[in-house]
């Protein structure tokens, strides 16, 4: 009996050093986590705050960034770049959310997506803008590399998001216009009074003959900005004033 207690003891010891074991990787790796994205977060407000300083020590020496698909390296183009901006009297004010990250050993990738607002008070600065206020929405990437100073920014990639319609269309349409296979609840499309079914057949001043031609203007406009659209509704023909969203 005593015997087969100390059996059970042996291996009920050695479950759970096996479970120590186990659990201290994933608490670390959530460590990583949490660290990897503070980076990232403090490269925001860095930029935000034109802090080039700040902005330098996040980064590894050789770091690289890439807009949209062009790859450059980190300085001085980035710096060049929000330099503009600061001398035109452009205010920045980042949203990031949604910051997930995944580490492995010691290579981090951490994506966020950055709502925006830039406002100007200048006339440069407006002349940059295009107004006295531009929004944007952006889907950021991130590689970070683990050194003795902790996590880097070594490769950063952003593309930005288009503004939101508020429609799904449907694909089996190929021709004739755009059907709304749905619209979205509360979305910039349904508080405007389109419906499911409407075809849009003009966006802005450029004629709608199917997906492509819409895809191809989502980009022409910002978020807060004002799109009139026309659709056919059976034989009848509506034009709205719609107020896009961010995406």
């Amino acid at each position: 009996m005593q015997r087969r207690l100390g059996s059970r003891f042996a291996i009920t010891l050695l479950f759970s050093v096996v479970l120590a074991g186990c659990r201290t990787p994933a608490t670390s790796q959530e460590d990583d986590k949490r660290a990897a994205i503070s980076v990232v977060l403090a490269h925001e407000r860095a930029a935000q705050a034109y802090d080039f300083a700040a902005m330098d020590a996040l980064h590894t020496p050789d770091a690289r960034s890439m807009e949209e698909s062009y790859p450059h390296p980190f300085e001085p183009t980035e710096r060049d770049g929000y330099q503009d901006y600061k001398n035109a009297g452009i205010r920045i004010d980042y949203h990031p959310q949604d910051a997930v990250a995944v580490v492995h050993g010691d290579v981090a990738w951490v994506t966020v997506t950055l709502h925006s607002v830039w406002k100007a008070d200048t006339d440069e600065g407006r002349g940059l803008l295009g107004g006295d206020e531009w929004r944007a929405t952006y889907a950021e990437d991130f590689i970070l590399l683990r050194t003795p100073k902790g996590w880097k920014i070594d490769f950063g990639h952003t593309g930005q998001l288009p503004p939101d319609f508020g429609v799904a269309p449907d694909y089996q349409q190929r021709h004739g216009g755009m059907k709304f296979a749905t619209v979205a609840n509360g979305g910039p499309a349904a508080k405007a009074g389109f419906q499911p079914g409407d075809v849009l057949i003009q966006y802005g001043d450029r004629k709608i003959d199917n997906v492509v031609d819409f895809e191809r203007l989502r980009y022409y406009y910002a978020e807060g900005e004002k799109v009139t659209a026309t659709v056919l509704r059976g034989n009848e023909k509506i034009t709205k004033e719609v107020t896009l969203q961010a995406p």
